[in-house]
């Protein structure tokens, strides 16, 4: 336990005597111990939907990484422009092959971007993650610290990640397939009260769960 807690305390001064080099404006951002309440709101909504923290040990700092379609570069760029006081690299464009039956060697471009590891990270990754011991794997939940954390902006994000709009019902659909039965109807419960709008939880597929805004709601959402 004390090897574990030295080497987190190394990765940490190692961090804060790389910072203390860089220019001023990055540095204020890296040596806040949290970050700015803007970016905690965004960065929930972006860990519901298309952003995924990685952490490559016990004792290391936490990144964010954010990959989507080329199609939506204009989101993904605002992103970037976001989170930039934590970025030292430039936007990465990749071509990926998609490997279905269906749609064999058909490839799709993709863009990126990913933060330096940085010790803020460290609180959002242990709750928006669990140890599954049965797949020996980091799993992705909706943790209940959620409903003290998430608010419009939040929201806004998930449905710029994950969600859409049916024009010809008028609704809003968030497809929240990724998450557990129980984590979908927590979100459900959480969007509900903190800002009192309604939805609905709906089955879509293969014991898989998606949130529904219905009509009477989107112009609240709006």
């Amino acid at each position: 336990m004390l090897n574990v807690k030295k080497r987190m305390d190394i990765a940490l001064k190692r961090y804060v005597f790389k910072t203390i080099k860089l220019e001023e404006y990055k540095k204020d951002y890296r040596l806040n111990p949290r970050l700015p309440m803007y970016l905690n709101y965004t960065l929930i909504g972006l860990l519901l939907s298309d952003g995924g923290l990685e952490r490559y040990s016990a004792t290391s700092n936490v990144r964010l990484s954010v990959i989507m379609s080329i199609y939506n570069s204009g989101y993904l760029l605002h992103l970037y422009n976001l989170f930039e006081p934590y970025i030292d690299t430039k936007l990465r464009i990749l071509d990926i092959k998609n490997k279905s039956k269906t749609y064999t060697n058909k490839i799709y471009s993709t863009i990126r971007f990913k933060t330096i590891s940085i010790p803020q990270f460290k609180y959002y990754f242990y709750i928006f993650y669990k140890y599954n011991n049965i797949n020996n794997n980091w799993e992705k939940v909706v943790p209940v610290e959620l409903k003290y954390n998430f608010n419009g902006i939040s929201l806004a994000h998930l449905i710029m990640g994950y969600g859409n709009f049916l024009s010809e019902r008028n609704i809003i659909r968030i497809y929240t397939n990724s998450f557990k039965k129980e984590d979908v109807i927590l979100l459900s419960n959480i969007i509900n009260e903190n800002l009192r709008i309604k939805n609905k939880v709906v089955h879509d597929r293969n014991n898989q769960y998606i949130i529904i805004i219905e009509k009477e709601n989107v112009n609240l959402i709006r």
